[in-house]
């Protein structure tokens, strides 16, 4: 892969045991604090956004595969910037959850298609229903909905475990 662009990630949660296992992916992708600028990280703080100087396209995949391998009890989320032509590369993932891979933004925000997306918003069903007083309009149950829609469709998005 050509072009190189700096990668950021975050851990949100990962058990203790595999903290190590974290700080050392961090180590081999060149992942520091302070946005690259920084040194490697002693101590994991959950939450905190980890970032590189220029590393080679293809870094964010590296590290996200580091990760599941050696620290599987992390939900984090990593992001490459853009290299010109291409866009950036955003990996999240969630344990027992599944993975979303998608092209992303400098933000780090995935780009999906509001083609790919509309269809699940208008198909989604939801079969439980939630009685709570805080759904007295519906707004638990359409926020459900939301939620439904948007992991069926990070199952069919190209690259995920589902996809078509």
């Amino acid at each position: 892969m050509k072009g190189s662009s700096q990668i950021q990630a975050i851990v949100y949660t990962v058990d203790a045991a595999e903290v190590a296992a974290v700080l050392a992916a961090f180590g081999a992708c060149q992942v520091t604090t302070d946005y690259g600028y920084g040194s490697p990280p002693e101590h994991l703080e959950l939450g905190a956004v980890y970032g590189s100087g220029e590393v080679p396209a293809g870094s964010a995949r590296t590290l996200a595969d580091a990760l599941i391998a050696t620290a599987p009890s992390a939900a984090f989320v990593i992001w490459q910037d853009p290299s010109r032509p291409a866009n950036g590369a955003y990996i999240g993932h969630v344990p027992g959850v599944g993975e979303l891979e998608a092209e992303c933004n400098v933000h780090g925000t995935p780009l999906i298609s509001l083609r790919e997306v509309v269809p699940f918003f208008s198909t989604s069903r939801r079969l439980a229903s939630t009685r709570t007083e805080d759904n007295a309009a519906g707004q638990v149950q359409r926020a459900a909905e939301v939620l439904d829609a948007l992991a069926e469709l990070a199952r069919r998005l190209p690259g995920s475990l589902g996809a078509e």
